[in-house]
């Protein structure tokens, strides 16, 4: 939000609790739409030659029948998305960034005190050296699920405990992965399988508690059998694996967007099961909109209010509830009964894969390019 504000003439405040970090071991699969807005701020020069293209996603049930395949051709569209290291989008974000003769960098830095008053929002904050009290009418609160914005606000959320973990880490190939991204589900969650640069590919294995914990505690060797008869041989036989990392899984989102001038985005709004890839790409989303709005206003020399916050929510409500849906949704349903399990699910992914209008609906979705989209989404020179 901070580097697509470059050119606004805003005075940016970045109160960051971190230092960016060089050992985030995520993946983020980045959708076309997002892509486009990552070049729209400059920065994807340097992270494509770190960016794996997605030219086909394949959706399968284990020791079932029925598959959903996902093209670009079907499309038209030279990829559906890439997946990319997030320590690397992290690392160029932050090197735009601190170039930025507008924005005052805080780091590390707490938010001890947010108080509103006469359309206003002041707040204290305190680094490791100073105090400092800040003052503006629009203050973003884009720090993540533990939100100390959001607690300051005492706004409250639901949360859903899925009682699972993800296990994330790096699967070497024998073969080329041919750019084909993969979800397979079993009985107790599912093995993704994301094309990286290289025969990598980014592995996601997502179970309930215990089978994460047993599964972390084998040896190299017997993780990657295990995850060889899990996953079988669509990608060949598996190489080595790299360290392996564990995430708790569950939903959270809040009950309203804000107050007064205070606005919630991304993680601090919702976070979401990864399973559908959507967390990330939804709080790009959420940043167009908002940066998009923000610009207009500037450009026509009027002040952003709390009126202007309320309809970039009104703006963004239809995708985020869809974005939130699905990722809700999928995690149980393939943990359902044996009737769903063995032929509901299976026909219902048939059914996709050859229902060619509805399918080419569904990819457009997933690229981000369904129902309104902001401009810095699209491929502009707004910035």
């Amino acid at each position: 939000l901070a580097t697509a504000l470059r050119y606004s003439s805003l005075r940016v405040a970045l109160v960051d609790a971190r230092f960016p970090s060089s050992e985030d071991p995520r993946f983020f699969a980045v959708n076309e739409a997002s892509c486009q807005f990552l070049k729209n701020l400059h920065v994807w020069p340097a992270l494509s030659p770190h960016a794996a293209p997605i030219h086909q996603v394949h959706v399968s049930y284990q020791h079932h029948f029925g598959a959903v395949r996902l093209t670009r051709e079907e499309v038209g569209a030279a990829s559906l998305g890439h997946v990319v290291p997030a320590k690397i989008i992290e690392a160029e974000i932050n090197e735009n960034l601190l170039s930025l003769a507008n924005v005052t960098v805080f780091r590390p830095a707490t938010l001890k005190t947010l108080t509103q008053e006469n359309g206003q929002v002041q707040l204290v904050v305190e680094t490791e050296t100073q105090t400092f009290e800040l003052e503006s009418p629009i203050v973003i609160g884009a720090d993540g699920t533990q939100s100390t914005v959001r607690q300051q606000l005492n706004i409250a959320t639901e949360e859903v405990d899925y009682e699972q973990s993800a296990l994330v880490t790096r699967t070497t190939l024998q073969r080329s992965h041919q750019q084909i991204a993969y979800e397979r589900f079993n009985a107790n969650g599912a093995i993704a399988m994301l094309p990286l640069t290289g025969n990598e590919c980014a592995t996601i294995w997502s179970a309930d508690h215990a089978t994460i914990a047993d599964l972390v505690a084998l040896s190299d060797q017997d993780f990657l059998e295990k995850l060889q008869k899990e996953f079988g041989y669509r990608l060949g036989r598996l190489q080595k694996t790299a360290k392996r990392h564990v995430f708790p899984l569950r939903m959270l989102r809040a009950k309203k967007a804000g107050d007064k001038g205070v606005y919630l985005l991304g993680n601090a709004a919702h976070t979401l099961h990864p399973i559908a890839a959507q967390g990330f790409n939804l709080a790009l989303y959420e940043v167009a909109a908002l940066v998009e709005s923000l610009l207009e206003k500037r450009s026509k020399q009027l002040s952003f209010t709390h009126a202007d916050l309320q309809a970039v929510h009104d703006f963004t409500g239809p995708h985020q509830s869809t974005s939130i849906g699905l990722s809700h949704r999928l995690s149980p349903f393939f943990n359902k009964t044996p009737l769903v399990t063995s032929i509901v699910a299976p026909l219902g992914m048939l059914a996709l894969d050859i229902a060619s209008p509805i399918k080419k609906r569904f990819i457009k979705g997933a690229m981000g390019r369904a129902g309104r989209v902001p401009r810095l989404l699209l491929n502009t020179h707004l910035l």
